[in-house]
């Protein structure tokens, strides 16, 4: 298909542009609210796609973008960023309100808003190293600390999802895990009702919540999410399951109660024993697994449990017991007869009695 030119930017534009947006940098409300009624287009952008709208955002404008929001839909990127990421970065809780409610009056779908991917490619997020390609502003939210505590919390009660991912497929519950944010964790799972959250959501290796916390060694996590319902039986995309990192990271609890809940199959699968006796040297510890003595309460554990499914006592004794012989029954007028040998010898004694005696 043909490229047709693009259409030169008229020069009235570009100087309207620059007023409403120099207002709007400032909090000029009024300003913008003249410029307004004279016809200028408030969400004229400019070159980059930045409107009036993200200038307020960005600058913490309050009134001015509770103005803007409330006349014109924008929801464009600039730089990577919308309206409602600049908000939250610039950590003014009525701006946001203010944007959602406005999203909610001109009937935009307010959740998809609120769990929308910025497009800012970064490598660091506050002093987190961490790359992304784009995450919702909730992520931003675990990832900048306490001082975003109460953002988060808005952004929850508003509708925002604690299981919803950025683009590598990674949620905020994760960063919370990976982050150590314990304050936004209990944030999100007290926030949002369990049914809610999709714990089963894996990243882009195949991990899901419940791996995350056992990596990060978080035993209590581990056990909280399998009470809110997570299948313990997700592996990830190296074949990793839950069981198999609950010895590797030496998690007596965790493992004692996987061993009991997972299908059998995953136990006589486990790379850790030759079939019937558990291997030590062949169980990869995680770092911090450090502690001997549960270590070899794992091992134990395991071994339990190996032999229980190995050995299975019933089956044994089905296999020594003598099998039962089945007695004939004979009708009552039927002849007694006697054993095979005994007829047998009967049949000799007869031959030899009716021998007529040699001449």
């Amino acid at each position: 298909m043909a490229d047709f030119p693009k259409l030169a930017r008229i020069k009235l534009d570009d100087e309207n542009m620059e007023k409403i947006h120099c207002a709007a940098r400032k909090g000029q409300t009024e300003e913008v609210k003249r410029l307004v009624e004279q016809g200028i287009d408030p969400a004229i952008p400019n070159r980059f796609g930045c409107t009036a709208l993200h200038l307020a955002c960005k600058h913490g404008q309050i009134e001015t973008a509770k103005y803007l929001s409330s006349i014109c839909d924008v929801h464009g990127a600039w730089h990577g960023q919308r309206p409602l990421h600049l908000a939250v970065l610039s950590n003014e809780k009525v701006l946001v309100e203010a944007l959602v409610e406005g999203a909610r009056e001109r009937g935009r779908n307010v959740e998809i808003m609120l769990n929308e991917c910025d497009d800012v490619s970064v490598d660091d997020i506050g002093e987190h190293q961490k790359h992304t390609d784009g995450q919702t502003a909730l992520h931003w939210c675990v990832a900048l600390g306490d001082n975003y505590l109460p953002m988060l919390s808005l952004l929850i009660r508003l509708g925002a999802s604690p299981t919803a991912k950025n683009k590598e497929n990674v949620t905020s519950m994760m960063y919370a895990i990976e982050f150590k944010n314990e304050a936004a964790m209990e944030e999100m799972v007290k926030g949002v009702k369990p049914q809610q959250l999709r714990l089963d959501y894996q990243d882009k290796e195949g991990r899901t919540h419940l791996h995350y916390a056992i990596l990060h060694n978080r035993q209590d996590y581990a056990m909280r999410f399998i009470e809110m319902g997570h299948d313990p039986q997700m592996e990830d995309d190296n074949h990793e399951t839950p069981l198999f990192l609950a010895l590797r990271a030496a998690m007596p609890d965790l493992l004692t109660y996987l061993l009991q809940n997972v299908d059998s199959f995953s136990v006589q699968q486990a790379p850790f024993h030759n079939g019937s006796v558990m291997v030590a040297e062949r169980i990869q510890w995680l770092e911090f697994a450090t502690d001997e003595q549960a270590r070899t309460e794992c091992i134990r554990l395991f071994q339990k449990r190996l032999d229980e499914v190995c050995f299975r006592p019933e089956e044994t004794e089905k296999k020594r017991a003598k099998p039962t012989v089945k007695k004939m029954k004979l009708a009552p007028s039927a002849p007694l007869r006697s054993r095979s040998i005994g007829n047998a010898s009967a049949l000799r004694s007869r031959s030899i009695g009716g021998r007529i005696p040699g001449k």
